[in-house]
């Protein structure tokens, strides 16, 4: 590991202890493995290690996350690919206005340190690096800033909150064949409301909108990204010893603009992403005060583009459906460990983009477990 981000960490971690003031500290690490297989005997892997740390004084939180992925590609014909590297450094930084006006406030300052991989090759990004089939799929990008403010009041049993964001992204290598890649910047809101019926029902409806600024190569517009919607509803069942909830999401992106010949971004009338709908069971119980049993159950519907279906552009339908179960337990005063086992199945019909592939099948496995300690 880097041996600046550890130094890093701790630093900002500890910072406050140095001038007297008391913090609640907390560590937290783990490993993750995901591993897949398609129809057409492609394969991969990723196993990766998050380390956290974290501190909460009064009203300010600072937090900082890095790690360590690695992640092998093995297509049935052609070479394998493998990446491994550190992960991009994140640092969070947040302090509450909190009982002091109507209304609770949060100012949140995110900042990303490029200290992970990037210049990947076309093979790795458009296979292996599937948000689909392994969990992390950004190695590394430039030095961003995003600062957040959110907005959250109580009336009885309704509560609502309101969060805006900008993220500024800095400049990076995307490819091998695609340097000094200026990513667009992203404008953000979300809103959400819950409504509590009784001390064991409740519900929310929330919502996202984002805006993509054009993302630039040496200054020449490159690709702009379509708007983005997103809009979910909730419902939660708890009792004493077990709860349950079920959420749907319902995600719209609009159409993106691609340059021509004279180099101007124009839109092609047709929309690159399909429309994505995602549902998701979750159902825990409290085995005790210290261990908690949990299984997710999760089904996943990318709707084929608007594009026709011999364009280059043309993606099909995607389906899946995974499935998780877990365990935590507290230890004594200060720790905390999990372990975790899931599955999934998912259906990709043809397409032409990004790559020209048929029809086929992925199945998939992950295991890992994660170690908690506050102080």
């Amino acid at each position: 590991m880097n041996k600046f981000i550890l130094i890093l960490a701790f630093l900002v971690v500890f910072s406050f202890q140095g001038i007297g003031l008391a913090i609640d500290v907390g560590m937290e690490t783990g490993v993750q493995f995901d591993g897949w297989k398609d129809s057409e005997k492609n394969s991969g892997y990723q196993s990766f290690i998050p380390l956290k740390f974290s501190a909460q004084m009064e009203e300010f939180s600072v937090s900082v996350l890095t790690g360590y992925a690695y992640t092998f590609y093995d297509p049935h014909f052609g070479e394998n690919d493998s990446i491994s590297h550190t992960l991009d450094t994140k640092l969070n930084f947040s302090y509450g206005i909190l009982d002091k006006l109507p209304f609770q406030v949060l100012l949140g300052l995110d900042l990303n340190l490029p200290t992970g991989k990037t210049a990947l090759t076309s093979k790795m990004l458009m296979q292996a690096l599937d948000p689909d089939l392994v969990s992390i799929t950004k190695l590394g990008e430039g030095f961003n800033v995003n600062p957040t403010l959110t907005l959250a009041k109580q009336w009885g049993n309704w509560v609502a909150g309101l969060g805006v964001g900008y993220l500024w992204r800095g400049e990076y290598d995307y490819a091998t064949d695609l340097r000094n890649y200026d990513a667009g910047d992203i404008f953000t809101t979300t809103a959400e409301v819950r409504y509590e019926f009784s001390p064991a029902w409740s519900a929310r409806l929330f919502g996202q909108y984002a805006w993509f600024g054009k993302d630039e190569v040496e200054n020449h517009p490159y690709y702009q990204e379509g708007d983005f919607y997103l809009a979910g509803a909730g419902l939660r069942y708890s009792q004493k010893t077990w709860d349950t909830a079920f959420t749907m999401r319902y995600i719209f992106r609009g159409r993106s603009e691609f340059p021509t010949q004279s180099g101007d971004l124009v839109n092609p009338g047709h929309g690159i992403h399909g429309n994505e709908w995602t549902g998701d069971l979750l159902l825990r119980y409290l085995a005790g005060d210290k261990t908690t049993l949990w299984t997710r159950l999760q089904g996943l519907i990318l709707e084929a583009n608007d594009f026709p279906s011999d364009s280059s552009s043309y993606v099909g339908r995607r389906q899946k459906i995974s499935l998780e179960i877990g365990a935590k337990r507290v230890f004594g005063e200060h720790w905390e460990a999990g372990l975790f086992l899931g599955g999934f199945t998912m259906h990709d019909e043809p397409r032409q983009f990004p790559d020209v592939r048929g029809e086929r099948t992925f199945n998939g496995l992950s295991v890992g477990g994660n170690l908690t300690a506050k102080f």
